[in-house]
């Protein structure tokens, strides 16, 4: 099979079995249906999972899937016990798997129960090249999540040396890195011998804002109506949620108008409605829960004046790029991954990390001054104009095909 165009790609995503074979959440399908215009075949490992969940599954037999798709589902290894056990079973589908594919690629992790770590071990040990590709800086997501518990703190400052090692090990040793993100990049670019900087995105160009609906919004703006503020995505420590609150908390006593709406579910949600109570803002702060119909949350982000965000690691965030894409400025926590979004036409406001205080400053200027923000909106949309899943797939297929 080296002799086609063919790719393995081991990763981290959860897949199910479903009455037609294994399932996939629909974003993962349109990754993958991007892979199948860009390699002969594409065999694709990931993790089984049989817990609940709230993504779309799709199926794959159908299709450019059914035609050029192979899924393998490997089993759950988080956590020593279980990657023991595991561990020789999938190193030997790896030692199998790796001679026939022209081009491999392993989205690398924490090391623990990450088997496209153990892919690129084993691809090192057949001297074979291979992309790696890492789409979020782990350690200050480790810590955040260990940030109530002792135990747990002390538990990830042991662990977090060696196994950044390891993954930096790993990608010394890659063909090529796939970085996603400004905040990735910075933190592993100097690991790496071929370092891009990547982007992960779903939408198309159909999908953008159109100069009608910007025209309007714009237009709404400029007549001094309340601000309209949406945040998507889950409701986590990481994500910031009570500095998100906070934020509009201080636009609140400034007598700022407004309406802000976070969709998306997470375990910190029955919290934050209560705290938006407690804070005197539930008539003009909503909390929807989870959206999984792309075109609604897509036109709630094109009728939205800003994305408010209170990110507290940095991760690439598909979100930030959908806004843009629908001509809704980026107003957040300053890092390198939202700066570099918009460096080329604009469309953000950033502001130290961790500081509620200035951001809700940053949104008042914008209230103050509507012409700015206006303008604000028509660069976001010349922003979202470069991220498109053709051209962003299109990048990365090239970056694995040097590998």
């Amino acid at each position: 099979m080296q002799d086609l165009n063919t790719l393995l790609l081991v990763t981290h995503v959860h897949m199910r079995l479903g009455p037609n074979g294994l399932q996939i959440d629909d974003q993962t399908a349109a990754g993958l249906r991007q892979w199948c215009r860009h390699f002969d075949r594409v065999s694709f490992y990931g993790i089984l999972t049989q817990g609940p969940s709230t993504s779309a599954w799709v199926d794959t037999n159908e299709g450019i899937l059914g035609q050029k798709l192979r899924l393998f589902g490997l089993p759950q290894g988080y956590g020593p016990a279980a990657m023991l056990r595991a561990l020789p079973a999938v190193r030997r589908q790896f030692r199998s798997a790796i001679p026939q594919h022209r081009h491999l690629c392993f989205t690398l992790g924490t090391v623990l129960g990450d088997w496209p770590f153990v892919a690129a071990l084993e691809a090192i040990r057949q001297k074979r090249r291979y992309s790696a590709w890492i789409d979020r800086v782990e350690p200050p997501i480790i810590r955040s999540r260990a940030a109530g518990s002792p135990l747990k703190r002390l538990a990830a400052e042991l662990w977090l040396p060696p196994a950044q090692g390891l993954i930096r090990h790993a990608l010394r040793q890659s063909a090529v890195a796939l970085l996603q993100g400004g905040d990735t990049f910075e933190y592993y670019a100097r690991s790496a011998p071929d370092p891009h900087c990547t982007y992960d995105i779903h939408t198309h160009a159909d999908e953008q804002i159109d100069a009608g609906s910007l025209a309007v919004k714009q237009a709404r703006i400029v007549s001094g109506a309340p601000l309209e503020i949406i945040y998507p995505g889950r409701a986590t420590a990481m994500k910031g949620p009570f500095e998100w609150l906070k934020t509009l908390q201080a636009l609140h006593r400034a007598d700022v108008p407004f309406r802000a709406t976070w969709i998306g579910d997470g375990p910190d949600l029955p919290a934050l409605r209560d705290r938006a109570e407690q804070l005197g803002l539930g008539s003009i702060v909503t909390f929807p829960g989870f959206e999984g119909r792309r075109d609604v949350l897509l036109d709630r982000l094109k009728a939205a004046d800003l994305l408010l965000f209170c990110h507290k690691t940095p991760e690439s965030a598909r979100c930030l790029i959908e806004a843009l894409v629908c001509g809704c400025p980026i107003v957040g926590y300053d890092s390198a991954y939202p700066r570099g979004l918009v460096a080329q036409h604009g469309g953000g406001r950033f502001t130290p990390q961790g500081d509620p205080k200035a951001l809700a400053q940053a949104v008042l200027s914008l209230h103050r001054d509507r012409a700015a923000l206006s303008a604000l909106v028509g660069a976001a949309a010349q922003s979202g104009r470069l991220y498109t899943e053709d051209a962003v797939y299109a990048h990365r297929a090239e970056l694995m095909q040097r590998a």
